[in-house]
This record gives structure tokens, C-alpha cells and sequence, in this order.
């Protein structure tokens, strides 16, 4: 009798889980994956859409072209997941599973912040993208305010990222002495897990004349005056707001006995969640590391992946996991003029949270481009534009 496993979410966590299981299993399992949108993209392809390189059908992945063979894609929406049942409830109907993946990431909520659907932009989407790439290209003069609201979010370097490409893109235009740019965070610190790497940001800031503003959360804008609502400080004038949404986990994790209202809590030895042969990996998860937690990142969604497969497997042989997860990735960090840093992570793998950022250089841009090439490569086979 064949075996099912049922992958939720096709993003770097899904579809490394989809690939990596399919080589080493023969036909009598089953494997199913399941994702509501038509398309994948890369998380920091988003800043050549804001930029105006790439348009945003560049940097679409098809699943219809997926080339991972013996997958089954289903293109649907979830509605519910019964890890008690063993069910997943989606639009078109129901599906059964021996082992259940949980790879469904993390939703943004604009309309969470009063003003800013009307008042502000952001990135986080193919469309905000391309809105405020409109939006840049006619900014000739002002306060550019980036605000993150709260954690998590996804990427944690990418506000800096957007500041630092900003920076750029008005020197090119020869208007940058007219624009200020000013980065709002709810921290104290750029990056609160890694002081040293924050020490680091901070002083790239600075050389660029950005100006960072720690302790300052955002509630609300005051569209009619142009100025950012701030806790327990006087508000803030802008020309142009670029805001990073509030995350929360996908309606489907929060209304299940997985999300219990919020994100999926799972082993750290092998990322199964308190329901046997179900896991969670990637954005969906919350792994605590002391008083934080793992950032949400699509390198980390991969490590995830290794692990899940790696216990899956076992388990099929019935032997014992040796791999445990250690929350190791690498994240590329964007500084403009070609210069790219590179962020490595080890959470849980020593006594004490590693992390350290390498460069930048010149070279890590080209490490950066195969990162992207490499990946689309092995899921959807090459592209005709790249």
C-alpha cells in the first residue's frame, strides 16, 4: 500500500523538501505539494522590481514548469489542517497523509497599521514593488522614512538593504544631497540577535548618511499631515514612507491546533511538531533562541528542510536521525554600487548564537546571482531569460 507525503507551501522550505525526498524514495510514496499561488520567487528579487531592473514577470518561477519529477503540484488554497484527523481541507477538497511538511511562510498585514495601505508603501510584494519603483523614480527631493513596525518579518537585513540601494539610486541620479533617508526600528539595535553584525550595519549607515532612529515604533501615519504616529515620541515628517508590514502566520496555522492563534512551535532536534510524523519548517515556525528566535529566511527554510528529510527518511528505515537543526545559513545583504555582504548564522549549533557578516565585495554579488540561478535551476530547470 503506498505512503503520502503532503508538503504545504512550495517556498525554498517546500520545495527543497519535495526534491530532496522524491530522489531517495521509490514509487510507493506518494508525494503531493500544495501552494495557492501560480508562481515562486526569490525574496530579494523584490529589490530589482523597487529598482526598476527586473520587471516582476523576471522574477517569476511557474510551478506549472516545476521540474521536479514524480511531485504531484497542486495548485489550491488550504482552508484547514487536522493534524488529529490526519486531513488538510483545501478549496477542492480533502487529502489524507502519512507524514505531513508545513512550509506555508508568513502572511503580511498592511491594513494592520491605521494609514499606511493609503499613506504608505512597501516591498514585501510583487505589486508593492512595482508601485513604489513608480514612486522613487519620480522622488526628487524630501525625507525618505523607512519604518520597520515589529518582528518578525522576513529577512531582517532587507530594510538596510532598501536603505543602503536607495542611497545609490539617488547618487546615480545626481539628487542624493536633496533626499534624506531616515530608518525607524522599534529596537534598540539593527539586528538584536547579533550585536556585532548591528555595530556593522550601524556604521554603513552612517557613512552613507542615513540616519537610523532606534526606539521608535510606528502606529500610525497621519496621512492628511504626512507625518509617522510614534509611541511615546513626537511625530515624524515624510515625503515618502516605505513601511515593513506586520507578519503573522497564515490564517490556516492560526485557526489549527498547529498555530493555536500563532506561529508553530516544533523540536529543535527534528522539527516535528507535538503531532507524530508532522513538521513545520521555515517562516511558519517559531524557534526560540534565548530571548529571540530564529529569523524567518529562506536559507534557514532550507536548513529546515534537510533536517525534515533527513528524519523522514530515518524513520522509513527505521533508524535514528543523526541531524539535528542548528538554524545555518547564509543571507546575502545588498549595499549597492555592486558591493554584497554576506550573513552567516549559526543559532543553535554552538553554546551561543553565531553570526557574523563577511565583506562586502565585489565577488559576493556574483555569489549571489548563482544563489538565485542555482536554486531556480534545480526546481524549474533554466529559464529562457536568464
Amino acid at each position: 500500500m503506498n505512503k503520502k507525503i503532503l508538503i504545504l507551501g512550495a517556498g525554498f522550505g517546500g520545495l527543497d523538501t519535495a526534491l530532496n525526498l522524491r530522489k531517495e524514495l521509490d514509487d510507493s510514496y506518494t508525494i503531493e505539494l500544495i501552494d495557492k499561488s501560480e508562481y515562486f520567487i526569490i525574496g530579494f528579487t523584490k529589490f530589482d522590481v523597487m529598482f526598476g531592473r527586473r520587471t516582476a514577470e523576471d522574477v517569476k518561477s511557474y510551478y506549472k514548469d516545476l521540474a521536479i519529477e514524480g511531485v504531484n503540484f497542486i495548485h489550491d488554497e488550504i482552508l484547514l489542517i487536522d493534524p488529529e484527523q490526519k486531513n488538510v481541507k483545501t478549496v477542492s477538497g480533502e487529502f489524507g497523509y502519512d507524514y505531513l511538511v508545513v512550509a506555508l511562510g508568513a502572511d503580511t498585514f498592511p491594513d494592520a497599521i491605521p494609514g499606511f495601505v493609503e499613506g504608505g508603501y512597501e516591498f514585501y510584494s510583487l505589486k508593492g514593488g512595482e508601485k513604489l519603483y513608480t514612486a522613487i523614480d519620480n522622488f526628487r527631493s524630501g525625507t525618505i522614512v523607512i519604518s520597520i513596525f515589529s518582528k518578525p518579518y522576513k529577512c531582517p537585513p532587507a530594510p538596510y538593504e532598501a536603505a543602503f540601494q536607495l542611497d545609490e539610486y539617488f547618487k546615480q541620479k545626481g539628487v542624493r544631497d536633496d533626499v534624506n533617508i531616515k530608518v525607524l526600528i522599534p529596537s534598540p539595535i539593527p539586528l538584536p540577535i547579533a550585536p556585532n553584525v548591528s555595530e556593522r550595519i550601524e556604521e554603513l549607515l552612517t557613512e552613507r548618511n542615513i540616519e537610523l532612529y532606534s526606539k521608535h515604533k510606528v502606529t500610525e501615519l497621519d496621512i492628511a499631515n504626512k507625518s509617522a504616529v510614534i509611541e511615546n515620541r513626537e511625530p515624524m515628517p515624510y515625503d515618502l514612507f516605505i513601511g515593513i508590514p506586520i507578519h503573522k502566520p497564515p490564517k490556516v496555522i492560526r485557526e489549527s491546533a498547529l498555530g493555536n492563534g500563532g506561529w508553530i512551535s516544533i523540536s529543535t532536534d527534528n522539527l516535528e511538531t507535538p503531532y507524530e510524523n508532522v513538521y513545520a519548517i521555515g517562516d511558519v515556525t517559531n524557534v526560540p533562541v534565548g530571548e529571540f528566535a530564529v529569523p524567518k529566511s529562506g536559507a534557514l527554510a532550507e536548513n529546515g528542510a534537510e533536517v525534515v528529510v533527513s528524519d523522514i527518511l530515518s524513520k522509513i528505515k527505521g533508524e535514528e536521525s543523526t541531524l539535528r537543526y542548528e538554524g545555518i545559513g547564509t543571507c546575502f545583504v545588498e549595499l549597492g554600487e555592486g558591493m554584497v555582504g554576506k550573513l552567516n548564522t549559526n543559532f543553535l549549533g554552538k553554546p551561543e548564537p553565531e553570526v557574523s557578516l563577511e565583506g562586502p565585495t565585489v565577488e559576493f554579488k556574483q555569489d549571489k546571482i548563482r544563489f538565485e540561478k542555482d536554486r531556480i535551476e534545480k526546481w524549474f530547470g533554466v529559464r529562457q531569460n536568464q
